[in-house]
């Protein structure tokens, strides 16, 4: 999980057009597959949603748009030139890795062990974090089991002692 400077550098020292699909990324958790080959026909702009197909489960699912992905999704576009959301403006093709791209940012910014998925872990983490019960943690990101989910889960004393405490009386 990236904590809220780690994302600041690594931003920072991104291309701006990596900055968005990073952006994008820790506002939608979908995965580096997904996030590649996204369409146009996936963004419901009415219902504020995406319905993205995860050919690792076979299944579609539904992820609300916050005002973060809304803005770098109308940003995108401005510049349309085919079906795809995010392409390489230069060959006007899909992209398909940008592991080099994300790996000079993170050497730039001196942070380590950060991968595309680092960005899917961080989103989840930190809607647990925020309360977001693990259910809805796994339907937006599309695992089959609970258990899957789980691995995103981390001990946090501060929430045990909150939690405890909802249960003195009042």
């Amino acid at each position: 999980m990236l904590s809220q400077e780690e994302e600041r550098k690594l931003l920072h020292n991104a291309a701006p057009f990596l900055q968005d699909l990073m952006r994008f990324a820790l506002s939608t958790g979908l995965r580096p597959g997904e996030l590649f080959s996204l369409q146009w026909s996936n963004v419901d702009w009415e219902n504020g949603v995406l319905n993205v197909f995860a050919a690792k489960t076979g299944k579609t699912r539904t992820v609300p748009l916050n005002a973060e992905a809304r803005k770098i999704l109308e940003s995108w576009l401005l510049g349309r030139k085919n079906e795809h959301v995010f392409y390489n403006h230069g060959t006007g093709k899909p992209f398909v890795d940008l592991k080099a791209g994300f790996a000079l940012a993170c050497r730039k910014a001196e942070i380590e062990g950060v991968t595309w998925h680092t960005l899917r872990h961080t989103f989840a983490s930190r809607l647990l974090d925020r309360g977001v019960d693990v259910v809805t943690v796994k339907e937006l990101l599309g695992h089959s089991s609970i258990t899957v989910t789980m691995r995103y889960t981390h001990t946090n004393l501060d929430s045990k002692k909150a939690a405890v405490a909802n249960l003195e009386s009042r």
